[in-house]
């Protein structure tokens, strides 16, 4: 990531803490050596990845995930959150959005703002941290 915001990524840890996390391959070898304390499953064609449960599909993940007792959170990477979304799989997003101009070659996707409903919001000196839950008929 171009930016580097700690107590954004602390906040992050903590919200994750004993939880179950689910993120593409390329985003477990950049974040995966500080996620000691969740449950991590990692969508990858690789049978084999040190330190998570490889699973070959985003839908294998979440089936996985629901068999334990914890909260399922979605971590990226880009294509991993696109689907996620695109099939109806969240409830809930936690975004932070990280104040100033950067430059990158992945995005969070788009989303409809008007399908969802913010029931947190946190302001703080570097990023403002919202919990997004979608809004269901």
């Amino acid at each position: 990531m171009p930016w580097h915001v700690p107590e954004e990524y602390a906040q992050y840890l903590r919200h994750v803490s004993g939880q179950t996390v689910i993120m593409g391959r390329r985003s477990w070898e950049i974040f995966g050596a500080d996620l000691t304390t969740t449950h991590n499953l990692v969508v990858s064609n690789s049978s084999q990845v040190k330190g998570a449960r490889a699973v070959p599909s985003l839908a294998q993940a979440l089936t996985r995930a629901a068999e334990t007792e914890r909260t399922i959170f979605i971590a990226g990477g880009a294509s991993i959150y696109a689907q996620a979304l695109e099939r109806d799989w969240v409830d809930e997003m936690y975004l932070s959005t990280i104040h100033g101009d950067y430059t990158g070659d992945s995005f969070f996707p788009m989303w409809n703002a008007a399908d969802w409903e913010a029931v947190r919001r946190e302001a703080h000196a570097r990023f403002d941290f919202v919990v997004w839950r979608r809004r269901r008929p």
